[in-house]
């Protein structure tokens, strides 16, 4: 990495740490909205709810293809207007440790779009875990599009995926006695930021009683202990 990169990096860190607090204070930057965590509850992706998956930054940060699509599934039903934007943003682009890939597409990133019904442009970024207004996203990410991907052509992939994989979009109450210890470790995590305030602790109990998680654990214990197996 050059000199002149490390400062543009550093300049970028100041930049967007400062834009984040007061985005924060003046409410143009937010958390996932309670009416959105509802509705996550209802959809699934690999038989967990996306609540949960979105939730958690171990599950989503790094993999904004798959978790900006699994979001804008909560509103296809809606009459908002909903697009997937794929492009390259700052913080992939002058970060030094992907810098220096020859990859073209390095920085490619991947987030939600949606104009509500009352004119609003917001961004969901996967990767923070964070609602933006359009115009804040823009000054600190200032992506540079590659593809715009429309809520009917949305419609259509998930469409194709149901059919592809349907058990991918059903609840599948036996991976969680698996999945579910996994998550509670990064409870503590740093990064972990919606379990800071414990909203995913709040997510994986509604749906342990959902599923009578206890009692599914011992029956999947009694299931592997008579196969010879452990689960870790």
């Amino acid at each position: 990495m050059t000199e002149k990169q490390r400062r543009k990096w550093q300049l970028h860190n100041f930049k967007i740490k400062n834009m984040m607090s007061e985005g924060l204070k003046m409410g143009i930057i937010s958390q996932y909205d309670e009416a959105l965590i509802q509705k996550l509850r209802t959809i699934y992706d690999g038989g967990l709810p996306a609540s949960i998956i979105l939730l958690s930054n171990g599950l989503s940060n790094g993999h904004c293809y798959d978790q900006a699509l699994l979001l804008a599934r909560a509103f296809l039903d809606t009459d908002d207007d909903v697009k997937l934007i794929y492009g390259s943003v700052e913080s992939l682009r002058l970060n030094p440790n992907y810098i220096d890939r020859k990859d073209a597409l390095y920085a490619d990133h991947c987030f939600v779009e949606r104009i509500t019904i009352k004119g609003q442009h917001l961004i969901y970024d996967t990767s923070t875990g964070l609602i933006f207004t359009k115009e804040m996203y823009w000054l600190m990410e200032r992506p540079r599009i590659r593809e715009v991907v429309n809520k009917q052509e949305i419609i259509k992939l998930v469409e194709k995926a149901k059919e592809q994989y349907p058990d991918d979009y059903k609840r599948c109450d036996e991976v969680a006695p698996f999945l579910i210890p996994m998550i509670e470790l990064t409870y503590q995590m740093n990064n972990e930021t919606y379990a800071k305030i414990n909203l995913l602790q709040r997510e994986v109990e509604y749906y342990k009683q959902l599923i009578d998680y206890d009692a599914l654990c011992e029956k999947v214990d009694n299931d592997m202990k008579y196969l010879g197996l452990k689960r870790n």
